[in-house]
């Protein structure tokens, strides 16, 4: 099990290669972000996993998940819902992916060429707390969709996502 929020929030154990930012650079109270280095060794390439605790939208998930990308992904492609999962907390879980080309104010060696982006949307309506979570996939390649390895264990880290202490919402 990994620990998010002090312990306030659990999910399934990531594996040994993601590595909590916190440890290396400070990070806004309202998120987790961890980085899965990539074993080529090329850290543009590196998978990010960001979860952001934000204030509920009421609307419905199709226009909640647009507000809440707009400012993140201004260049993007619209998110694509891939499915909606059941849980035993009443929360609403929903999993869309989209991708885009970042755009560069300078050309670096090694730059991804392609970001995919599994997104999870959590929504926590007894505290009006929607949960934003963000995988990052670059690539240095053109790619139609998101890798199958990759969304396994995204659906994982969604599936397990528990609140141990309700407190951290007030």
């Amino acid at each position: 099990m990994t620990e998010l929020y002090g312990g306030t929030i659990s999910i399934t154990q990531l594996p040994s290669t993601f590595i909590d930012v916190s440890k290396i650079r400070q990070v806004p109270d309202n998120q987790e972000v961890f980085i899965n280095q990539n074993p080529t060794e090329n850290a543009n390439l590196d998978k990010s996993l960001i979860f952001d605790i934000l204030e509920k939208l009421d609307n419905d998930y199709s226009e909640a998940i647009v507000e809440h990308l707009s400012d993140i992904y201004p260049n993007s492609e619209s998110s694509k819902l891939i499915e909606k999962l059941e849980s035993d907390d009443g929360s609403e879980r929903f999993i869309s992916f989209l991708k885009f080309k970042p755009e560069y104010t300078k050309i670096e060696p090694n730059q991804p060429l392609e970001i995919v982006s599994l997104i999870g949307l959590v929504r926590l309506d007894k505290v009006d707390t929607d949960i934003l979570v963000q995988y990052n996939v670059p690539h240095d390649r053109d790619v139609e969709t998101y890798n199958e390895e990759d969304y396994r264990l995204f659906k994982e880290i969604i599936e397990s996502f528990n609140i141990v202490d309700w407190n951290l919402f007030g």
